[in-house]
C-alpha cells in the first residue's frame, strides 16, 4: 500500500506535499516513529514508505518537496536536543565583543534556517528553483512593525538561495511582503485564516511583481505561496460560542467544513484570477471517530485534485500512517465540490465565519483582531520566549569570568 499522501499528490499535478519541521528532524522523528510500531508487518510497510518521503538529493524520488518553518519548531527542535546547541550557543556568546541575548537569539535562530536552506539545496539546484524551498517566518514580535520586519526579512533571505520569508497576515506584513517580493525574494504568507486576507496577500504580490518586473528584477527562481492554517481556524472558539448563543448546534464536521469552505474558495479565487500564489494548508488534522466523522481527514479527502501544498507537521503524518489500512480515494474534482448547502447557511449566521468567507469581510487593519490570528500569534510568542529563555540560561551558566549578561528586549 502506497503512502496515503503519496496518493493523494498522484492524483492532482499540482500537489505538493511539505514537511512542516526542519529536514534535519527528520531521521530522529522516523526512528522514533517505527520504534512504536505494533508489529513486523506495519514496521516493514512503514521503513518502505519512510524510505522515500524526504530525500533532497532525489527530488524525483522524494515525496516531500518543501520545508516550513518557524520560531516555534526551531525551538522545539533546539529544545528537543539541547546538548548540541549548548556549546554552540556559548562559543557565539564567546566570538561576539558584546554579547547579549537578543543577538544569540538572532544567530541561533538563522543558523538553524542555513542548516535547513543547506539540507535542502540539492533539490532546489536539480528542479531549477522550483521545490526544495524553505520558509523562514520572521519574528513574532516584529509583527506590527513593517521596517523592522523588512530589514530581517532582507537578512533571512541573503542566508540561502532556497529561503522563503515567511510574513505573518497582518496590515503591516503586506507592506513587506510588497517590498521583498519587489526585490525578487520568495514569501510565504502565514498567520492567515481568511479569503480577505488571501485577497490582501495575492494584491501585495501583484504589486512587488509590477515593481520588481520595472526594474529588471530577476523572477526566475521565485515563488509565492499562501498558508491557510486550516485546523486553527476550526480551533478558534469565536465560531463556537457565537453558535451557542445563537442556539445553533455546531458539530465537528461543521467546522471540518467550514475550514474547507475558506480554502476552496481561495483556491477558486486562484484559478479565476491566475494570482501568482499558491495555496498552501497547513495545521492538517486526522479526523477523530469518536467525534462522528467518517472519514480519516476531512482536509485531505474533500481538498484532493487541488494544485494546493499540505504541509504535514510530524504528529500529522503519524496519524494517517497509523491509519493507512483506511486510505481513502481520492478524487481529482473534490476541491471543486461545494460544500453542504444547509452546512453553509448555518455557518453564514456566525459573525467571525462570515468575516473570514466574505472577500470584503474584513478589512486590513483588523486582520491581527481576528480569534484566529491572536490565539495562534499568542502561542507563537509563547514559544519564542522559551527559546530566548534557554539562551539566557547559557549566559548564566557560563563561568564568572563571562563577560556580563545583557538582557536587552523588544
Amino acid at each position: 500500500m502506497s503512502l496515503i499522501l503519496e496518493e493523494l499528490q498522484r492524483v492532482s499535478p499540482g500537489t505538493e506535499i511539505w514537511w512542516d519541521s526542519s529536514p534535519l528532524d527528520f531521521p530522529r522523528w522516523r526512528d522514533r516513529f517505527l520504534a512504536d510500531a505494533p508489529d513486523r508487518d506495519s514496521y516493514a510497510r512503514w521503513s518502505a514508505e519512510l524510505e522515500r518521503f524526504l530525500l533532497p538529493e532525489a527530488p524525483g524520488t522524494s515525496l516531500v518537496r518543501g520545508i516550513t518553518t518557524n520560531p516555534s519548531l526551531v525551538a522545539q527542535s533546539i529544545l528537543a536536543t539541547p546538548e548540541p546547541w549548548r556549546g554552540e550557543i556559548r562559543e557565539i556568546i564567546a566570538r561576539q565583543p558584546f554579547p547579549d541575548v537578543e543577538g544569540v537569539f538572532r544567530n541561533v535562530y538563522e543558523e538553524a534556517l542555513r542548516r535547513a536552506a543547506l539540507h535542502m539545496l540539492p533539490m532546489w539546484e536539480a528542479t531549477d528553483g522550483r521545490f526544495g524551498w524553505v520558509s523562514g517566518q520572521l519574528d513574532p514580535r516584529l509583527t506590527f512593525n513593517a521596517e523592522l520586519m523588512t530589514e530581517q526579512a532582507l537578512r533571512i533571505a541573503r542566508i540561502a538561495p532556497n529561503l522563503m520569508v515567511k510574513v505573518p497576515g497582518s496590515a503591516a506584513g503586506y507592506e513587506v511582503v510588497q517590498e521583498v517580493v519587489g526585490r525578487g525574494i520568495s514569501v510565504n504568507g502565514t498567520l492567515s485564516y481568511t479569503v480577505p486576507q488571501f485577497l490582501a496577500y495575492a494584491e501585495a504580490v501583484r504589486a512587488g511583481l509590477r515593481r520588481a518586473r520595472r526594474e529588471g528584477v530577476d523572477t526566475r527562481r521565485w515563488r509565492a505561496v499562501f498558508t491557510h492554517m486550516i485546523g486553527r481556524f476550526g480551533a478558534n472558539t469565536d465560531l463556537r460560542y457565537e453558535a451557542a448563543i445563537r442556539g445553533l448546534d455546531l458539530t465537528p464536521t461543521d467546522l471540518r467544513w467550514g475550514e474547507l469552505a475558506i480554502l476552496k474558495r481561495v483556491h477558486r479565487l486562484v484559478e479565476e484570477h491566475g494570482a501568482p500564489v499558491k495555496p498552501l494548508v497547513s495545521s492538517l488534522e486526522a479526523d477523530d471517530p469518536k467525534l462522528g466523522f467518517d472519514t480519516l481527514s476531512m482536509h485531505l479527502e474533500h481538498s484532493a485534485g487541488g494544485a494546493i501544498a499540505y504541509t504535514c507537521k510530524p504528529r500529522f503524518v503519524a496519524d494517517v500512517m497509523r491509519r493507512d489500512r483506511e486510505a481513502p480515494v481520492f478524487t481529482p474534482d473534490a476541491i471543486s465540490a461545494d460544500i453542504p448547502e444547509q452546512v453553509l447557511d448555518k455557518l453564514m449566521w456566525l459573525p467571525s465565519f462570515h468575516r473570514a468567507y466574505e472577500p470584503h469581510g474584513m478589512a486590513p487593519h483588523e486582520f491581527a483582531h481576528y480569534g484566529a490570528f491572536v490565539s495562534t500569534y499568542t502561542e507563537v510568542l509563547g514559544n519564542t520566549r522559551k527559546l530566548l529563555d534557554f539562551i539566557a540560561h547559557q549566559f548564566q551558566t557560563l563561568s564568572a569570568s563571562a563577560r556580563p549578561l545583557v538582557l536587552s528586549t523588544r
